[in-house]
């Protein structure tokens, strides 16, 4: 009788534990959605209203006044933001070219950087060479590129469009 009570004693605690579904953690599923970009470094231009200039608007523009001697001049601003592991080392290069309307008609056009960022160097008259800090660097100023036409009272031109090129290289490395 000992071992039928002691048999039953263990089905009653068994079987309910049997019977019992073990307990279930809610079920989910998780999607992540986003996109990494490159921080590493962003060379921004600006104009001298202090827009934001990109590749498609990038035209730089003059009116020549009616004048027997003038000179004009625009400037662009460069700036950079960058978030690096290590201190990195870039020269942005510019190349000009006069404007012209044909061969007889150039305006000769000269271009001249300044720069007080001390990590700022201008090379030959026609690159910044900046080193670029390490860790996050947001909105630092590199220098100012200044264009500049100049006609003379002994200059004469004929009246029309001229056009000329204005391009800019980026090089890492020392």
């Amino acid at each position: 009788m000992k071992k039928v009570l002691l048999a039953c004693m263990l089905l009653f605690f068994v079987l309910p534990l049997a019977a019992e579904d073990p307990p279930r953690l809610p079920s989910a599923t998780v999607y992540m959605q986003g996109v990494i970009e490159p921080r590493d470094l962003r060379i921004f231009i600006y104009n001298e209203a202090g827009e934001e200039l990109t590749g498609e608007d990038a035209m730089l523009s003059f009116e020549f006044p009616n004048l027997e001697e003038w000179e004009l001049t625009q400037s662009l601003y460069f700036r950079y933001s960058s978030h690096l592991a290590d201190p990195r080392v870039g020269k942005l290069i510019f190349l000009l070219s006069d404007l012209e309307k044909d061969e007889m008609n150039r305006l000769r056009t000269t271009l001249e950087l300044e720069s007080e960022n001390i990590f700022t160097n201008v090379e030959n008259g026609n690159t910044f060479s900046t080193r670029f800090s390490a860790g996050a660097q947001d909105d630092v100023a590199i220098g100012k590129l200044t264009l500049r036409i100049r006609k003379r009272t002994a200059d004469v031109f004929s009246a029309g469009t001229y056009s000329g090129s204005f391009s800019i290289n980026y090089t890492e490395g020392s």
